[in-house]
């Protein structure tokens, strides 16, 4: 064992359990507060998990014995709690989406690099081996020139979760519906796998939920800056869920990954020959949480908390720092312009004047 690594929370909320257990499972990992306006909350947190209970955030940020804060509140106060932390002079792992909007995740990783502190962001799908596979298969040409990639995220949140919050299903607040909360998941795996996007066709409805301002379905067409093209599916009106299927096609092969999974796997020396190497894999399952908002694997944020504590030493790069957490937003983005303007829109149009 090292020296301890000393972690407030922010939030007591259902993810920061997971954070916890991932704190705790590091050798190193501390916890040491957790802050809530809801003492009972926090109470409840302290109870399971260990540290102190508080509801007074600034007074847990001035604390000298915290060196990092996860922060695990509602998404619309990610990008406030965050640049608090990082004022304070912590380092800050925040859940994902970082923020609801580009200004605001901007503002985020700006903040971080000026206070040389370390931003990441939770995207833990990217500790997976199967995406990862995948991923290196693109880069190294196996599939040869990829041609599509897409994903259908299509998952299951009945009426009661959105009136669980009065926050929830709110542009304002949420920031989004299907694509910002569920999606947002998925489609940072597809950008970690095929690269950026250029341009963008979307649309967006509400056709199963009501008392919602935002979208439960939305269905987009990408064009790739490597030149491939992509279908983006998202809801949360599908019922039950099947969670994130992904199919990525090239020249000399193609790939299907279900939740992480691959359950197809074909590759040739050309476009004309029979597959050389077939791999497939044991029928993927939709994961728990394409029908639930509180049930899934912990093993990712394990992954990203002893990432974040390496990087944070000196000892590795982060798995998803402010820059990659800042994509998928970006895409999102580009995905409600779209479907606003009913035009195709170019996500680099999006960031001008937000360039870090």
């Amino acid at each position: 064992m090292g020296e301890k690594f000393r972690f407030g929370i922010i939030g007591a909320g259902v993810i920061s359990d997971y954070h916890a257990k991932a704190i705790r499972a590091h050798p190193d990992g501390e916890i040491v507060a957790v802050a809530d306006i809801n003492r009972a909350a926090a109470d409840r947190f302290v109870a399971e998990h260990g540290g102190e209970a508080m509801t007074d955030l600034d007074a847990m940020l001035r604390r000298p014995d915290i060196d990092a804060v996860c922060v695990c509140s509602p998404t619309f106060l990610h990008a406030e709690h965050a640049l608090a932390a990082i004022d304070a002079g912590k380092h800050v792992i925040v859940e994902k989406s970082m923020a609801i909007n580009l200004r605001d995740a901007t503002r985020m990783i700006v903040a971080a690099r000026d206070r040389k502190v370390k931003l990441a962001v939770i995207f833990q799908k990217r500790t997976e081996e199967a995406p990862l596979r995948i991923k290196k298969a693109i880069a190294d040409g196996v599939f040869g020139r990829m041609v599509f990639g897409d994903a259908s995220i299509k998952y299951w949140r009945n009426q009661a979760y959105y009136d669980s919050a009065d926050w929830r299903g709110t542009w304002d607040k949420e920031g989004g519906g299907a694509t910002m909360t569920q999606g947002t998941h998925g489609i940072d795996l597809l950008l970690y796998m095929m690269g950026d996007v250029e341009k963008i066709y979307a649309w967006m409805d509400t056709v199963a939920h009501i008392r919602i301002e935002v979208e439960d379905v939305a269905l987009a067409l990408l064009k790739y800056k490597n030149g491939a093209y992509g279908r983006l599916q998202t809801s949360t009106a599908t019922n039950p869920g099947q969670g994130n299927i992904f199919e990525f096609n090239g020249t000399h092969g193609s790939a299907v990954l279900v939740e992480d999974t691959i359950t197809s796997w074909a590759v040739s020396d050309s476009k004309e020959t029979l597959a050389k190497e077939t791999v497939s894999g044991v029928e993927g399952k939709a994961s728990t949480a394409a029908s639930s908002a509180t049930v899934f694997p912990v093993e990712g944020h394990i992954k990203q908390i002893a990432n974040f504590i390496a990087a944070v030493r000196g000892e590795e790069e982060l798995i998803c720092d402010g820059l990659e957490g800042r994509r998928s937003l970006h895409l999102i983005m580009a995905l409600y312009e779209s479907a606003r303007r009913r035009e195709e829109v170019h996500l680099d149009e999006l960031l001008r004047g937000l360039e870090v």
